[in-house]
């Protein structure tokens, strides 16, 4: 009788527990994972992005440059005033004794209080217009008055009387005439053949059309007021005379 077989118990192992750890997966038993799965853990040439830091170069910001403070212009120089005795003007203006007007960059503002000096020029070879008078500040009267000063070598003389506020005015007439005339005016520029040709018109009589003949050398401008105070735009443009 053949033997009996004895019943074995099959037994199945047991999965082995994976522990989790911080590489991989790692069998405690059983198949040995070696590593990390292919791929796993941070990806290949992983890290900053690139380009992520400061753009190449960079820095703090650079502040612009400071602009440079306009300059303004200078300031006219203030000429020293001059004192003198009313019966020597006519003659000063006339005559230019010592030359005082010729060598100064300026011409004469004749302060008088009394007034005593619009009646002494009114009767000397002076060209004299009044402000205060509305037909002598026409706009042909100036001109002529002007022209005949340059072309005789006369002194050309406007009076502001009472009033120096006056002497916007008289700039204003002065423009009228010719746009800069005040401006050729005031620095002399108007003794210039150029600047006469600027005044000259067609129906002008023959002694005025050729500027050759003007007798600049001899010809002056000046202002002349009662009123004692002179402003700072008036001191920019002339020199100061006291009349007593």
């Amino acid at each position: 009788m053949p033997p009996k077989k004895t019943a074995t118990a099959t037994k199945t192992a047991a999965k082995p527990a994976t522990k989790s750890t911080a590489g991989g997966a790692k069998s405690t038993g059983g198949v040995k994972t070696t590593g990390t799965a292919k791929g796993a853990g941070a990806a290949k040439g992983a890290g900053p992005a690139k380009g992520a830091g400061p753009a190449k170069g960079a820095g703090p910001a650079k502040a612009p440059p400071a602009s440079k403070p306009v300059e303004e212009p200078p300031k006219p120089r203030v000429l020293p005033e001059i004192d003198m005795k009313v019966k020597d003007i006519p003659d000063f203006l006339l005559s230019d004794v010592g030359e005082v007007i010729k060598k100064s960059p300026r011409w004469p503002y004749i302060v008088n209080p009394s007034g005593v000096l619009s009646t002494f020029v009114k009767y000397r070879d002076v060209n004299v217009l009044r402000v205060m008078e509305q037909h002598e500040m026409g706009e042909e009267i100036i001109r002529k008055a002007l022209l005949g000063a340059l072309r005789y070598g006369k002194p050309f003389v406007i009076d502001l009387e009472d009033s120096g506020d006056l002497f916007v005015s008289m700039t204003e007439f002065l423009e009228r005439v010719l746009p800069g005339l005040a401006e050729m005016l005031f620095t002399k520029e108007v003794i210039e053949p150029e600047c006469i040709e600027k005044l000259i018109r067609k129906n002008d009589d023959d002694d005025y059309q050729r500027t050759i003949a003007y007798r600049t050398d001899r010809f002056t401008f000046a202002v002349i007021s009662k009123k004692i105070e002179v402003s700072d735009a008036v001191k920019s443009k002339m020199f100061v005379v006291r009349a007593e």
